[in-house]
This record gives structure tokens, C-alpha cells and sequence, in this order.
């Protein structure tokens, strides 16, 4: 089964605080996924258009946070970019059991399923 779920106020105020997401996010034992993106990127309409449709036997957290549409936005891209290192959009990062997994930018969807699949 696969849960969309889009990051709250809070939790993306503790990612800025704290570096990483809260337990909230990431302690699921389904596996997660966030998304962080900005609402004009062609990369990102083109993973939405199958992201929120994928068809698995397992059960996915898939969080959503379309930064520019926040009012922190400017704290959150600072963060990204400066401890992260991360400058593109989107930015995927894959949990397993509270640790991350795997991080990338914009996957295709066999991309995706595969990292799934190898998180099993």
C-alpha cells in the first residue's frame, strides 16, 4: 500500500533545526520516501505524473514537500543546499527503518522501483 503524505509546518521546521527528518517521517517500518521539489519543475511534473499511481506490494510512505509553496522557503533551500549539498530539484531521499537508504534527484520510474526492490 502507498501512503502520500505531505510534510506539515512542523516537521519541516525540525528538518531545518535538527538536519534531518523528525521519527515522525522516517520512523515508519514501511519504507520512505520524501520529495522535496519547487512547483515549476518540468522534472517534477513528470515524476508526479506516475509517483502517486505506482502499483506495489509494499507499503511506502511517499512525503511531499513542494518548498516554494512554504512560507520557509528560503530556510529550507539554504539548508539543502548548504548541508545537504544538494542544488537540484527534486531531491528524493529513500529511508529503511529510520536511516536513509539512498538519496538522488530526479529517477525515472523503473529507477524508482528498483531502489525499491532493493530496499526489501
Amino acid at each position: 500500500m502507498v501512503r502520500n503524505i505531505i510534510i506539515t509546518k512542523d516537521q519541516l521546521l525540525s528538518v531545518i533545526k535538527n538536519g534531518e527528518f523528525s521519527r515522525d517521517v522516517i520512523g515508519s517500518q514501511n519504507i520512505v520516501v520524501v520529495v522535496m521539489t519547487q512547483d515549476w519543475c518540468p522534472q517534477w511534473t513528470s515524476m508526479k505524473n506516475w509517483l502517486y499511481s505506482i502499483q506495489t506490494d509494499k507499503d511506502i510512505d511517499i512525503y511531499e514537500l513542494v518548498y516554494n509553496k512554504s512560507n520557509y522557503f528560503y530556510e529550507f533551500k539554504n539548508f539543502k543546499e548548504t548541508r545537504w549539498r544538494n542544488f537540484d530539484i527534486p531531491y528524493v531521499r529513500f529511508y529503511k527503518n529510520g536511516s536513509m537508504f539512498k538519496q538522488t534527484n530526479y529517477i525515472s520510474e523503473n529507477e524508482f522501483m528498483s531502489i525499491i526492490e532493493s530496499m526489501s
